[in-house]
């Protein structure tokens, strides 16, 4: 399995939000320092695997601060939705 898949800026900033400790290198590496721009990663099953964790766990914590109102909060959460729902349609 193989799958294509930009990754927006607002993806990666929740990402690094909610993972200080580091996103794995394929992600980093693929990722424009400043995550301006949906780039286009080729990602095989353990790779879409491991960003459908990563952004789970990110929505999580956005579900977990919606009361808070903060535009980042809304932009963040629908990001890692919209990334969760293309990943189950492509990994299942």
């Amino acid at each position: 399995m193989s799958l294509t898949l930009a990754v927006s800026g607002p993806l990666y900033a929740a990402l690094q939000m909610c993972h200080p400790g580091g996103l794995p290198d394929w992600l980093n590496a693929a990722t424009p320092r400043c995550a301006t721009a949906g780039v286009p990663l080729r990602l095989d099953q353990q790779q879409a695997e491991e960003l459908a964790d990563l952004t789970a766990a990110a929505w999580w914590e956005c579900q977990q601060a919606d009361d808070d109102g903060h535009p980042l909060v809304i932009t963040f959460g629908t990001a890692c939705q919209e990334t969760l729902a293309t990943l189950e349609t492509a990994v299942g």
